[in-house]
Protein backbone atom coordinates (compact mmCIF):
# COMPACT_ATOMS: atom_id res chain seq x y z
CA UNK A 1 0.00 0.00 0.00
CA UNK A 2 2.82 2.42 0.98
CA UNK A 3 4.65 1.61 -2.25
CA UNK A 4 1.56 2.35 -4.32
CA UNK A 5 1.13 5.70 -2.53
CA UNK A 6 4.74 6.65 -3.26
CA UNK A 7 4.28 5.70 -6.92
CA UNK A 8 1.12 7.81 -7.17
CA UNK A 9 2.86 10.79 -5.55
CA UNK A 10 5.81 10.51 -7.92
CA UNK A 11 3.47 10.28 -10.93
CA UNK A 12 1.59 13.37 -9.77
CA UNK A 13 4.81 15.32 -9.33
CA UNK A 14 6.02 14.33 -12.79
CA UNK A 15 2.71 15.27 -14.40
CA UNK A 16 2.81 18.67 -12.73
CA UNK A 17 6.41 19.48 -13.59
CA UNK A 18 7.32 17.89 -16.92
CA UNK A 19 7.11 20.04 -20.05
CA UNK A 20 7.40 17.96 -23.20
CA UNK A 21 10.25 18.72 -25.65
CA UNK A 22 9.23 21.48 -28.04
CA UNK A 23 6.35 22.50 -25.81
CA UNK A 24 6.08 25.53 -23.54
CA UNK A 25 4.32 25.92 -20.25
CA UNK A 26 3.65 28.79 -17.88
CA UNK A 27 3.17 29.27 -14.18
CA UNK A 28 1.44 32.27 -12.56
CA UNK A 29 3.25 34.88 -10.50
CA UNK A 30 1.17 34.13 -7.43
CA UNK A 31 2.43 37.10 -5.39
CA UNK A 32 1.21 39.67 -7.97
CA UNK A 33 -2.26 41.10 -7.28
CA UNK A 34 -4.84 43.44 -8.80
CA UNK A 35 -5.98 46.52 -6.91
CA UNK A 36 -8.75 46.14 -4.36
CA UNK A 37 -8.53 42.39 -3.68
CA UNK A 38 -7.60 40.17 -0.75
CA UNK A 39 -4.93 37.46 -0.53
CA UNK A 40 -7.21 35.05 -2.42
CA UNK A 41 -7.85 37.53 -5.24
CA UNK A 42 -11.45 38.24 -4.18
CA UNK A 43 -12.65 41.87 -4.21
CA UNK A 44 -12.60 43.75 -0.93
CA UNK A 45 -15.52 45.77 0.42
CA UNK A 46 -15.92 49.48 -0.09
CA UNK A 47 -13.75 51.51 2.33
CA UNK A 48 -11.59 48.47 3.19
CA UNK A 49 -7.86 49.08 3.55
CA UNK A 50 -5.94 48.18 0.38
CA UNK A 51 -3.82 45.07 1.02
CA UNK A 52 -1.26 44.96 -1.82
CA UNK A 53 -0.59 48.52 -3.00
CA UNK A 54 0.89 51.40 -1.02
CA UNK A 55 1.35 55.08 -1.78
CA UNK A 56 5.08 55.69 -1.57
CA UNK A 57 4.83 59.30 -2.79
CA UNK A 58 2.01 61.87 -2.74
CA UNK A 59 1.90 65.63 -3.45
CA UNK A 60 0.89 66.22 0.20
CA UNK A 61 -1.12 64.67 3.00
CA UNK A 62 -1.63 61.07 4.11
CA UNK A 63 -0.32 58.03 2.20
CA UNK A 64 -3.11 55.73 3.45
CA UNK A 65 -4.94 53.85 0.66
CA UNK A 66 -8.47 52.48 0.64
CA UNK A 67 -10.70 50.49 -1.70
CA UNK A 68 -13.60 52.14 -3.54
CA UNK A 69 -16.38 50.04 -5.10
CA UNK A 70 -19.66 50.96 -6.77
CA UNK A 71 -21.19 51.05 -3.27
CA UNK A 72 -19.17 54.22 -2.70
CA UNK A 73 -21.24 56.22 -5.18
CA UNK A 74 -19.48 59.16 -6.85
CA UNK A 75 -16.94 58.99 -8.45
CA UNK A 76 -18.16 55.49 -9.45
CA UNK A 77 -19.72 56.23 -11.92
CA UNK A 78 -18.40 57.95 -14.02
CA UNK A 79 -15.36 55.79 -13.14
CA UNK A 80 -15.51 52.24 -14.48
CA UNK A 81 -17.61 49.99 -12.27
CA UNK A 82 -15.76 47.35 -10.28
CA UNK A 83 -16.00 43.63 -11.12
CA UNK A 84 -14.98 40.22 -9.77
CA UNK A 85 -11.30 40.87 -10.63
CA UNK A 86 -10.49 44.31 -9.24
CA UNK A 87 -11.68 47.53 -7.66
CA UNK A 88 -10.48 51.11 -7.48
CA UNK A 89 -8.07 52.32 -4.82
CA UNK A 90 -7.25 55.87 -3.80
CA UNK A 91 -6.39 58.24 -0.94
CA UNK A 92 -8.45 57.99 2.23
CA UNK A 93 -8.84 61.71 2.91
CA UNK A 94 -12.33 62.23 1.42
CA UNK A 95 -15.44 60.18 0.68
CA UNK A 96 -15.11 60.97 -3.03
CA UNK A 97 -11.33 60.22 -3.07
CA UNK A 98 -10.44 63.87 -3.62
CA UNK A 99 -6.70 64.45 -3.50
CA UNK A 100 -4.23 67.26 -4.14
CA UNK A 101 -2.89 68.01 -7.61
CA UNK A 102 0.33 66.27 -8.57
CA UNK A 103 1.79 62.77 -8.92
CA UNK A 104 0.77 59.78 -6.81
CA UNK A 105 3.14 56.79 -6.81
CA UNK A 106 1.32 53.51 -6.13
CA UNK A 107 3.63 50.54 -5.46
CA UNK A 108 3.06 46.81 -5.28
CA UNK A 109 5.61 44.06 -4.61
CA UNK A 110 5.97 40.51 -5.90
CA UNK A 111 8.55 37.76 -5.57
CA UNK A 112 10.54 35.75 -8.15
CA UNK A 113 13.14 33.04 -7.74
CA UNK A 114 16.40 33.12 -9.70
CA UNK A 115 15.04 30.39 -12.00
CA UNK A 116 11.87 32.40 -12.74
CA UNK A 117 13.38 35.76 -13.73
CA UNK A 118 14.22 34.95 -17.37
CA UNK A 119 10.71 33.71 -18.16
CA UNK A 120 8.71 36.36 -16.28
CA UNK A 121 6.16 38.60 -18.03
CA UNK A 122 3.32 40.85 -16.95
CA UNK A 123 0.34 41.72 -19.14
CA UNK A 124 -2.78 43.57 -18.18
CA UNK A 125 -4.59 46.86 -18.08
CA UNK A 126 -4.94 49.92 -15.89
CA UNK A 127 -7.25 52.88 -15.49
CA UNK A 128 -6.66 56.12 -13.60
CA UNK A 129 -7.95 59.54 -12.60
CA UNK A 130 -6.65 61.77 -14.10
CA UNK A 131 -3.78 60.30 -16.15
CA UNK A 132 -1.27 57.48 -15.86
CA UNK A 133 2.12 58.93 -16.74
CA UNK A 134 4.50 56.00 -16.22
CA UNK A 135 5.02 52.42 -15.03
CA UNK A 136 8.28 51.66 -13.22
CA UNK A 137 9.71 48.19 -12.50
CA UNK A 138 12.50 48.00 -9.93
CA UNK A 139 13.27 51.68 -10.33
CA UNK A 140 13.42 51.62 -14.15
CA UNK A 141 10.70 52.98 -16.43
CA UNK A 142 9.05 50.33 -18.61
CA UNK A 143 6.73 52.84 -20.28
CA UNK A 144 2.96 52.77 -20.43
CA UNK A 145 0.35 55.48 -20.10
CA UNK A 146 -3.35 55.60 -19.25
CA UNK A 147 -5.65 58.34 -20.45
CA UNK A 148 -8.63 58.48 -18.11
CA UNK A 149 -11.06 56.68 -15.78
CA UNK A 150 -13.67 55.50 -18.30
CA UNK A 151 -11.54 52.90 -20.09
CA UNK A 152 -8.78 50.39 -19.47
CA UNK A 153 -5.36 50.88 -21.10
CA UNK A 154 -3.16 47.89 -21.87
CA UNK A 155 0.32 47.26 -20.50
CA UNK A 156 3.00 44.68 -21.26
CA UNK A 157 6.27 44.17 -19.35
CA UNK A 158 8.92 41.85 -20.78
CA UNK A 159 12.15 42.79 -18.98
CA UNK A 160 13.60 44.33 -15.84
CA UNK A 161 12.70 41.52 -13.43
CA UNK A 162 15.09 40.50 -10.63
CA UNK A 163 15.48 37.55 -8.29
CA UNK A 164 13.84 38.15 -4.92
CA UNK A 165 11.63 41.16 -4.27
CA UNK A 166 10.36 43.16 -7.26
CA UNK A 167 8.72 46.58 -7.00
CA UNK A 168 6.14 47.73 -9.55
CA UNK A 169 5.09 51.40 -9.45
CA UNK A 170 2.15 53.07 -11.20
CA UNK A 171 2.56 56.85 -11.42
CA UNK A 172 -0.78 58.67 -11.52
CA UNK A 173 -1.13 62.41 -12.05
CA UNK A 174 -4.11 64.16 -10.51
CA UNK A 175 -5.29 67.50 -11.85
CA UNK A 176 -7.55 68.09 -8.85
CA UNK A 177 -10.68 66.46 -7.45
CA UNK A 178 -11.05 62.66 -7.14
CA UNK A 179 -8.04 60.49 -7.95
CA UNK A 180 -7.47 56.75 -8.06
CA UNK A 181 -5.90 53.70 -9.65
CA UNK A 182 -7.24 50.39 -10.88
CA UNK A 183 -5.17 47.48 -12.23
CA UNK A 184 -5.93 44.05 -13.67
CA UNK A 185 -2.67 42.13 -14.12
CA UNK A 186 -1.62 38.69 -15.31
CA UNK A 187 1.88 37.71 -14.27
CA UNK A 188 3.31 34.58 -15.89
CA UNK A 189 6.54 32.59 -15.83
CA UNK A 190 7.33 30.74 -19.05
CA UNK A 191 8.83 27.33 -18.32
CA UNK A 192 11.07 25.85 -21.02
CA UNK A 193 12.38 22.29 -21.13
CA UNK A 194 15.67 22.79 -19.20
CA UNK A 195 13.93 24.62 -16.37
CA UNK A 196 11.15 22.04 -16.22
CA UNK A 197 13.72 19.27 -15.86
CA UNK A 198 15.37 21.13 -12.96
CA UNK A 199 12.00 21.49 -11.27
CA UNK A 200 11.27 17.81 -11.91
CA UNK A 201 14.59 16.81 -10.35
CA UNK A 202 13.85 19.00 -7.31
CA UNK A 203 10.40 17.47 -6.91
CA UNK A 204 11.64 13.90 -7.20
CA UNK A 205 14.50 14.60 -4.79
CA UNK A 206 11.96 15.85 -2.26
CA UNK A 207 9.93 12.66 -2.66
CA UNK A 208 13.05 10.54 -2.26
CA UNK A 209 14.10 12.38 0.92
CA UNK A 210 10.61 12.03 2.39
CA UNK A 211 10.45 8.33 1.56
CA UNK A 212 13.91 7.69 3.00
CA UNK A 213 12.98 9.56 6.16
CA UNK A 214 9.92 7.36 6.64
CA UNK A 215 12.06 4.27 6.11
CA UNK A 216 14.52 5.36 8.79
CA UNK A 217 11.65 6.06 11.16
CA UNK A 218 10.26 2.55 10.61
CA UNK A 219 13.63 0.96 11.33
CA UNK A 220 14.01 2.95 14.54
CA UNK A 221 10.54 1.92 15.70
CA UNK A 222 11.35 -1.76 14.98
CA UNK A 223 14.41 -1.55 17.30
CA UNK A 224 12.37 -0.17 20.21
Amino acid sequence: MVGRLHAKAASAAMAALIVLPGAAGALPITSLFNTGVNASGAPLANNAAEQHYTLVSVPSGSTAVRVATSANGFPIPPWLGDNALSAWIGPTGAADLTGPSGNFDYRTNFQLSALEVAGATIDGQWSVDNTGVNIVLNGVSVGGTAGDFQAFYTLAIRSGFVAGNNTLDFIVNNGGGPTGLRTQLVGAIAIDEPVSMVLLAMGLLGLLVARRGRGLLKRRVSWM
